[in-house]
């Protein structure tokens, strides 16, 4: 399965998850390649269009700060955000969240919104309205006890010394379950406030969905039905001409719909 590397040289991936390099304590999740291109996504554009807040393209601390900043100095408030995100920084998204769940905004996903944007952003919306074709997709949260590296981090490793690869490994997964050890708990209390259960960003990592994963290249994320949605604490979603089947409109990467225990 192809995977697109983050900023930081780690990434995300269905079944197993990672955080940033040590030295860059911001913890992204960077979906594979369900984008339309291998490239990393763009920069992340936000305006106002038709009284909707718009937010197009990677979670970014920049992004986040820039749609504060315009929904502040304008005097008459939006009620909607409007998103198309493949995801990125966790903290960034959980900004976006606490701005979306402060404000009461719908949030509105015409394409795509993956990674920290349904994390964070979509599961604090207290209404959201999804196309009949609209991928909110997940693959690993900061509580996910599995990681791994991007090709990069592996090169370098590779690039080591044999007797010293083993020690540098260890160091290197003690030194990230360190550093995401304190992001989960925020990440608990960004959860407990939009009352939304943590584990819709974990579930798909059980074991029994990892044999679906690795036998469907395609799969590249984990999605739940409306019901599933809704008892994670996911409620008030409303389909633009039902039935919700979502799909790629540009590519035929897909999401696994999953249980919810």
């Amino acid at each position: 399965m192809k995977r697109q590397p983050g900023d930081a040289g780690l990434f995300y991936a269905p079944l197993a998850t990672a955080i940033p390099h040590m030295k860059r304590l911001t913890a992204c999740l960077v979906l594979l390649a369900l984008s339309l291109s291998t490239r990393a996504e763009e920069a992340p554009q936000v305006f106002l269009d038709n009284d909707e807040l718009n937010y197009v393209g990677s979670i970014s601390r920049a992004g986040a700060t820039e749609l504060s900043t315009l929904y502040a100095r304008l005097d008459r408030k939006p009620t909607i955000l409007a998103i198309r995100s493949r995801g990125g920084d966790t903290a960034a998204g959980m900004a976006l969240g606490t701005l979306v769940h402060a404000h009461g905004l719908t949030v509105k996903v015409m394409e795509y919104c993956l990674s920290s944007c349904a994390n964070y952003v979509f599961t604090a919306a207290p209404y959201k309205i999804v196309s009949n074709f609209a991928m909110i997709g997940y693959h690993g949260g900061l509580s996910s006890d599995t990681f791994a590296l991007d090709p990069a981090q592996e090169a370098r490793f590779a690039a080591m010394p044999a007797a010293e690869q083993a020690a540098a490994r260890k160091r290197y997964d003690a030194e990230m379950r360190r550093d995401l050890a304190g992001r989960a708990q925020e990440e608990r209390r960004f959860f407990d406030m939009i009352k939304v259960e943590q584990r819709i960003t974990t579930l798909g990592q059980a074991p029994q969905y990892q044999q679906r994963f690795r036998a469907d290249e395609k799969l590249v994320a984990w999605t739940f039905s409306l019901d599933g949605f809704a008892a994670l604490g996911v409620r008030n979603i409303r389909v633009v001409n039902p039935p919700w089947q979502p799909k790629s409109v540009k590519s035929d990467y897909g999401l696994l719909q999953i249980d919810v225990p």
